[in-house]
């Protein structure tokens, strides 16, 4: 970590969150030779780009929200091993939230927000691969067939139209049988009906070492980095931007979960929420058969990862409070998912499991943009579970924000945060 340094001078950027995303800012701004402080609260184990599945889902267009939910709604709450679980206490404490999220099932939103994704997610590949061998994280980032196999031939029916979308945004997937499946990945079961390829995928071996390394990297760069725990901001209209106790020209707000909370502070009530995700880890043990493709389950969705460690198991989606109690029975259900498609893979470490938030707007569109009532400002937080995916490209528009250079894609709407203020809603109070 780089020095602590004081409050007292004002930095060209603070970039506040040591996530992914905030470490991928953090670097880009520190090559382009702005003086930049990192701050972050210094949890790691809690946050998304530690416990995530490690994929890159470039081909994830589709949004969170779609008319196909209502049909599903019924299995998808109330069955045991369902990928969604919004218990009845969240009803009552994120119906504002829900609501949004309801609205957004519209088919027309549906066509806006597939568009934008697929604007931010086309050039990720690119962006990513700048910004892995500018900071040396290459060998963490292995390229790999991606399966999507479906137990049953209601699942692979079902998936086929999601496939197709991805297809006519550019993304080659191809359908195969189960035999061909189990060529590229034999510890398949031959009684699944089959699967979907992505033959040009990527994941990475160890999210939480891509996150450090990238960290160390912009440190090693010159940036520096601060522990603080930011509760306020403030933009005091002289050309500068408060952030807790430290001052900068300009401020990135890219603090996931907490993003929310600190614009409070500026009047902005972001309808931030937490899609809570969990994970387990499966230890290698010599001699014994494992995972080395990373799949993704069709029906329920779940992610296998074959990782550095040992193979991850992750997936489920809560809507909750990010302070609400885990239910580990969610991450325990895991390692019977997987062991529909795939065969026994070993006991899981209970040492290694995981929960954590991943951050979700209600039209599964992250904030990209300066805020306009606090010009100094740029968000950069609401990935939900594209976080990794969309880190690096987010990170090229961020430093193309700060430095008043033209972006690689439109930060206009759908991405600016003011979207959630206006269509008719009455705008909150301005700050100060």
């Amino acid at each position: 970590m780089g020095d602590q340094v004081s409050g007292s001078r004002p930095y060209d950027v603070a970039v506040v969150g040591g996530g992914i995303i905030g470490c991928a800012c953090a670097f880009n701004l520190r090559r382009a030779g702005l003086g930049v402080l990192l701050i972050d609260r210094g949890v790691p184990s809690n946050a998304a780009s530690w416990g995530n599945a490690g994929h890159f889902a470039y081909g994830e267009v589709l949004p969170l929200a779609t008319p196909a939910l209502w049909a599903q709604m019924p299995r998808l709450l109330l069955a045991r091993h369902s990928p969604l679980r919004i218990p009845l206490s969240s009803f009552w404490t994120l119906a504002p939230w829900l609501a949004r999220f309801a609205e957004n099932t519209r088919p027309s939103q549906v066509e806006r927000a597939t568009s934008a994704l697929a604007s931010l997610l086309a050039p990720a590949p690119a962006a990513w691969r700048r910004l892995a061998e500018a900071a040396h994280l290459t060998d963490l980032i292995r390229a790999s067939p991606l399966l999507v196999v479906a137990r049953s031939q209601a699942a692979l029916v079902s998936k086929r139209p999601s496939i197709e979308v991805s297809r006519r945004h550019g993304t080659v997937i191809d359908e195969i049988s189960t035999s061909e499946a189990r060529q590229i990945e034999p510890l398949i079961r031959p009684d699944v009906a089959g699967a979907f390829v992505y033959r040009q995928a990527q994941y990475t071996t160890d999210p939480a070492k891509l996150t450090r390394r990238l960290k160390e990297a912009y440190v090693e760069a010159g940036g520096h980095a601060a522990l603080d725990d930011i509760g306020t901001l403030e933009a005091p209209g002289d050309g500068t931007v408060k952030v807790g106790s430290w001052v900068a020209r300009q401020c990135v707000i890219a603090a996931g979960i907490g993003s929310r909370d600190i614009l409070k502070s500026i009047g902005l009530d972001v309808p931030l929420a937490a899609e809570r995700g969990y994970h387990i880890m499966v230890p290698y043990v010599d001699g014994q058969p494992t995972v080395r493709t990373p799949i993704i389950g069709a029906k329920p969705e779940f992610v296998i990862t074959p990782m550095d460690e040992g193979v991850r198991l992750a997936g489920t989606v809560e809507i909750v409070r990010e302070d609400a109690a885990p239910r580990w029975q969610r991450a325990r259900m895991l390692k019977a998912l997987a062991e529909q498609i795939v065969q026994p893979i070993g006991e899981p470490s209970d040492e290694s499991k995981w929960v954590g938030c991943r951050p979700s707007l209600p039209d599964s569109l992250p904030a990209i943009g300066r805020i306009a009532r606090a010009p100094g400002v740029i968000a950069a937080f609401g990935h939900q579970h594209l976080g990794l995916t969309m880190a690096a490209v987010t990170a090229e528009i961020v430093a193309a924000l700060v430095q008043l250079k033209g972006a690689p894609v439109r930060m206009e709407e759908p991405f600016a945060i003011e979207r959630f203020f206006n269509s008719g809603r009455r705008a909150p109070p301005k700050a100060g």
